[in-house]
């Protein structure tokens, strides 16, 4: 059973980077657990099931985190987000999370799973990508639109965007295969974070984003050797009691 995710503070740094012309902060945490071992022989006792199952898009199968892991994640991000995103105070309203194998080949990736993407248009959702595998796995992209400029989508946003791209992807299929960090004819690179084991990245779940694959291993669905990582997604409201916060970061996280 893993407690916590937080390891003693000399294993642990982060940094912040800003990407594109929007510059949105992705903050990078090393050494987040000092578990590694342990998260991987959990994730090898977990029952994976193909994501289209769970109305996913992932390109391949999810299986149940510990919630005692995604407690302590949320515990871990919330003052990173008060800190680094521009948000005032927060507290959590909502957080599901899961691991995650990436095992679809290349030609068999629907046009949607080919080009970066966003979680969701809301503002205040952010998702995490804790690599539990190592650097040859393939790390996260980020990506501008080219047509429109956006690199987040937000609700102001995601009509005019879809309406951009749409038409697009009937014109100009991508082709199969997993997006790349400098982008395509559709959008352009603007930042990448390579995949490194125990490292957790955070970011705006509306950050046009993929993951930077290649082909997938024959391996690709053991645990012990395919791309896994532990994910987060965290939706937060703002609040003016500080009180609230603090109880919220000591308090148990609503996980689905």
């Amino acid at each position: 059973m893993i407690d916590t995710v937080l390891p003693p503070a000399d294993h642990t740094t982060v940094q912040v980077i800003h990407v594109g012309t929007e510059r949105q902060p992705v903050v990078i945490v090393d050494g987040v657990t000092g578990a590694v071992a342990s998260l991987i022989e959990q994730a090898a006792r977990t029952r994976f099931q193909p994501a289209g199952e769970v109305g996913s898009h992932y390109p391949g199968l999810l299986g149940p985190a510990p919630t005692t892991y995604l407690d302590a994640m949320v515990r871990l991000v919330l003052p990173l987000i008060e800190a680094h995103f521009d948000t005032g105070p927060v507290a959590p309203m909502r957080a599901r999370g899961n691991f995650s194998l990436v095992t679809t080949p290349p030609a068999e990736l629907t046009v949607e799973q080919r080009i970066p993407h966003v979680d969701t248009a809301d503002a205040l959702q952010f998702a995490t990508v804790h690599f539990l595998c190592d650097g040859g796995s393939g790390g996260t992209g980020f990506f501008r639109h080219r047509a429109t400029g956006y690199e987040t989508i937000d609700a102001s946003r995601l009509a005019a965007y879809r309406a951009a791209l749409d038409p697009e992807l009937v014109r100009t299929p991508p082709e199969a295969a997993y997006a790349v960090a400098a982008g395509d004819d559709l959008f352009e690179g603007i930042g990448m974070i390579a995949a490194r084991p125990d490292r957790l990245i955070l970011y705006r779940a509306g950050l046009l984003h993929s993951g930077l694959i290649g082909t997938p291993p024959v391996a690709a669905a053991d645990p012990r050797r395919g791309r896994l990582t532990g994910n987060l997604f965290l939706q937060c409201r703002a609040v003016t009691d500080r009180a609230v916060t603090d109880r919220a970061v000591t308090g148990r996280a609503v996980t689905a």
